[in-house]
C-alpha cells in the first residue's frame, strides 16, 4: 500500500503497475474535450486523494491522470496523496494531507484555481472525467457524487 504523496511513476511500479498501466493504456480519452480543457488547464492545479486497496480509485486514478496528460498538464505539478484502509488511519495519510478537505470518498480530484477549490469528481464522474473537468474548468454548473448542495 502507497502511503502519503507519491507520484505517478509510483504507481508505475510492482505492485501497483498491475492495475495502473492497464487502466492507463486501455482508457480511450475524448479528445476532443482534451483539447478544449488544453488552453485553460495551467491554469488551474489538481491535487488526488485515493488509496492503492481501493477499487474505485484503481478504476478511475488510471483515467483522471491520462485526461489530465493529454490535455497538456505537466504530470509532476499533480499532487498524488494516497490515504489507508487502516482502522486508525481510515482515508487518512501519514502527514493528514487530507486535514479539512471532507474527503470522505476515494478517489477525489480537488481542482483549485489561485488556490482556492473551483471543484471536484468524487469516487467516479458524473457523465466522465473529461466532460466533468471542462464543466469545472470552464465554471459551469457542476456537482459531484455525493454532494449535499
Amino acid at each position: 500500500m502507497l502511503l502519503g504523496p507519491c507520484y505517478d511513476a509510483d504507481l508505475a511500479k510492482d505492485p501497483f503497475s498491475v492495475w495502473y498501466a492497464t487502466g492507463f493504456k486501455n482508457y480511450k480519452t475524448d479528445s476532443c474535450f482534451c483539447d478544449s480543457i488544453r488552453p485553460v488547464i495551467g491554469d488551474f492545479t489538481f491535487q488526488i486523494f485515493f488509496g492503492t486497496w481501493c477499487g474505485d480509485s484503481k478504476r478511475e486514478v488510471p483515467r483522471m491522470l491520462k485526461v489530465l496528460f493529454q490535455s497538456g498538464y505537466d504530470q509532476k505539478d499533480i499532487s498524488l496523496v494516497a490515504v489507508s484502509n487502516t482502522d486508525s488511519l481510515y482515508k487518512q495519510s501519514p502527514g493528514h494531507e487530507e486535514r479539512g478537505l471532507n474527503i470522505h470518498r476515494v478517489p477525489t480530484l480537488i481542482v483549485r484555481k489561485g488556490g482556492a477549490e473551483t471543484g471536484r469528481i468524487v469516487e467516479s464522474p458524473i457523465e466522465s472525467i473529461e466532460k466533468d473537468l471542462w464543466k469545472i474548468l470552464m465554471n459551469r454548473p457542476y456537482k459531484p457524487n455525493y454532494s449535499t448542495n
